[in-house]
């Protein structure tokens, strides 16, 4: 073990009694040469995860769950090609107004049994917490990576599912940069539905300036200058392997989607989520919420039952990447994620 936080003995005892050992993907991260700085760069401090890569910011997951505004850990920023943020934390970043829960690139669900993962409501009994337990590993490396263990739980404290959760970065170029997100779930106590709604599993928001220009002229006109989507006179697009975009993606079922976009500077660029060939239900649907937010949503259309005592195993590559879809060829970049292996998490290993 790399590094870890002292939890509570009542948080460790479902992994003490699992026993489980991780291994991320076919290919394991090499470690620098000694005396050598890591191509990336994996530092923890002060309730954040810092990745760099080349000694450059590229994303920070926000994970301390002793705050108490934290429902869930996420990414925030990650970085676009122009080494400027390509996520948006909120719909109406530094308030609480509107779905200030859109946090920028996360994992939830809105329907687990009958809570929310998803929404942020102080008090609301209904809305339960993704809650950070501890770090397996933190590495450093041509390929960085880390393995967390984590508790979707209830506002009443009762543990509804325990997660793994495996992210590698890894050594690359500004143009086109990827995280890997392995998630593993396993019911806690008893059977598990994920219940119908396009609002799950892995979602981005990206920032006002790649927007459409249908919601940017909206925004402004009912907001004025307490939002700033400029350029106002260009939009981004939504676009999904099937040739589909825009409105068009919502609830299409794609191998990725893809947000484009102007970065607010002169620049193009993007991101896109990959859907892993092995996720159930691959290809997956997506949610397109106001041209703002893409969600690879795999109960968009129908709902998902967890067995106790079965996993559910899904894998996703989230690609920041200069120009549009076509130019950065995601198409290509989804037939590389596909020949990857997902990691596994082995009982008693």
């Amino acid at each position: 073990m790399n590094h870890s936080r002292l939890i509570s003995r009542r948080e460790l005892a479902p992994f003490g009694a699992l026993g489980v050992a991780v291994s991320a993907y076919a290919a394991h991260p090499e470690e620098p040469p000694s005396g050598k700085a890591a191509h990336v760069q994996l530092s923890e401090e002060r309730g954040v995860v810092d990745v760099k890569i080349d000694g450059r910011p590229f994303a920070v997951y926000n994970y301390d769950s002793k705050h108490a505004a934290l429902y869930r850990p996420f990414f925030h920023p990650v970085m676009g090609p122009n080494e400027r943020p390509i996520t948006q934390n909120g719909e109406f970043p530094g308030t609480l107004r509107g779905h200030y829960w859109h946090r920028a690139l996360f994992v939830a669900h809105q329907k687990v049994n009958d809570l929310s993962f998803w929404e942020e409501v102080e008090g609301n009994m209904n809305c339960g917490r993704i809650i950070h337990l501890q770090f397996d590993e933190l590495i450093s490396g041509e390929v960085g990576r880390f393995v967390e263990q984590l508790a979707w739980r209830g506002r009443s404290g009762n543990d509804v599912l325990y997660e793994t959760r495996v992210v590698r970065v890894r050594h690359s170029s500004p143009d086109r940069r990827w995280i890997d997100i392995m998630i593993q779930l396993r019911a806690a106590r008893e059977d598990v539905q994920f219940l119908k709604t396009p609002y799950n599993l892995l979602a981005c928001r990206v920032r006002d300036s790649m927007c459409l220009l249908s919601e940017k002229k909206r925004y402004t006109e009912r907001f004025g200058s307490l939002v700033d989507f400029s350029p106002l006179d260009v939009g981004g697009k939504i676009t999904n392997s099937e040739g589909k975009q825009d409105a068009e993606c919502r609830g299409a079922r794609a191998k990725w989607c893809d947000f484009s976009g102007p970065l607010g500077d002169g620049n193009w660029g993007g991101i896109a989520i990959l859907d892993h060939p092995g996720n159930p239900r691959h290809p997956t649907a997506w949610h397109n919420w106001n041209n703002m937010t893409i969600t690879a949503s795999f109960t968009f259309h129908e709902p998902f039952l967890l067995a106790k005592g079965k996993e559910l195993r899904l894998a996703y590559r989230v690609v920041v990447h200069s120009g549009d879809a076509r130019s950065a060829d995601i198409e290509e970049a989804w037939k590389s994620f596909s020949k990857t292996e997902p990691a596994t998490v082995k009982p008693g290993g």
